[in-house]
């Protein structure tokens, strides 16, 4: 008997489910467009005068560089949508940048092309049925939304020595005994408004302006994470030692003290006495963008309400 009630409650369950969605098409939106804008990173290399942290108070806005979207979204439901995205962002880092001391003279820096696919679901939070003008020739429509997902991507932090772009992740800069993954899983969050504009027939365009925030699974966006620093006679390379410890390029051009707070300091018997961090790794890295974004729409099915003074147009998006 228990079972046949699960079986039951399962099946109406279902039912429920396959009907709200099925009738929920009526009014959706099959949508297709591109996004382009400005993005940006948080981790261990460049940020504010403080210690690194994962707020938008350490971004430095001068590292700042462009990135690239494509998507196509379907609404399930009449506040809800599902998008799919392929993106590439461009991030930056570099501590000459920066104006707290420490990491200033550690004179670390990166840059890392992300190609990366995602998809999100939205929830319209703003989705009003009537134009922002009440006339009927007026036919735009705001709508705001929140969106979560899930995406992965693909990174290569690289740094620029002797007028070349190296591949930091072979090199091991840290000490890893292993590489790390050039593969990673984020989770975007964000939020955005676009204005539907209606034309004649079953298609309409939108522009908005989208903001998505990414957390991700690893450290190593800026190929910085851990808090010691390696062993010079342990790295696999010449390259290795100079990029695991740059702030010797500074030469005298430094405080008195600074060079010492950097790299492996030997105590004779093969242990290091610097205890000062060359990263952070209590927190993972993320990267955002902000983007502005125009897209085709097919959209709802109109229907008019009569008034005493006029008709107005309400439609669904």
């Amino acid at each position: 008997m228990y079972i046949l009630k699960n079986k039951i409650l399962n099946f109406l369950f279902v039912f429920l489910f396959f009907f709200k969605f099925t009738n929920a098409q009526k009014n959706y939106n099959l949508e297709f467009g591109f996004a382009t804008g400005a993005c940006n990173y948080l981790g261990d290399i460049g940020g504010g005068l403080k210690e690194a942290r994962p707020t938008f108070f350490d971004l430095k806005l001068i590292k700042t560089r462009p990135n690239l979207t494509l998507f196509a979204k379907y609404k399930i439901m009449p506040n809800f949508s599902v998008k799919g995205a392929i993106n590439y962002l461009r991030i930056a880092g570099d501590d000459k940048i920066t104006t707290n001391p420490g990491r200033k003279y550690r004179n670390l820096s990166f840059r890392n092309d992300i190609f990366d696919i995602e998809t999100t679901v939205n929830y319209l939070f703003y989705n009003p049925t009537l134009p922002l003008s009440m006339y009927p020739q007026k036919k735009i429509y705001l709508t705001g939304y929140l969106f979560s997902g899930v995406g992965l991507f693909y990174h290569n932090p690289k740094a620029l020595y002797n007028g070349d772009w190296v591949n930091l992740q072979p090199l091991k800069t840290e000490g890893q005994s292993s590489t790390y993954s050039k593969m990673g899983v984020s989770i975007p969050l964000g939020v955005g408004f676009y204005f539907t504009i209606l034309k004649r027939g079953h298609m309409a365009k939108r522009i908005g302006l989208e903001i998505n925030w990414r957390y991700t699974t690893t450290d190593y966006l800026d190929d910085v994470s851990s808090k010691t620093w390696a062993n010079p006679a342990k790295l696999n390379s010449s390259e290795a030692v100079a990029l695991s410890n740059r702030n010797p390029e500074l030469g005298l051009d430094q405080p008195n003290g600074f060079s010492n707070n950097y790299g492996w300091v030997d105590d004779g018997k093969g242990n290091n006495t610097n205890n000062a961090p060359r990263g952070n790794p209590d927190s993972k890295d993320s990267y955002l963008s902000v983007n502005l974004c125009y897209s085709i729409v097919i959209k709802g099915t109109p229907y008019r309400k009569n008034n005493k003074r006029r008709k107005i147009q309400r439609i669904r998006f």
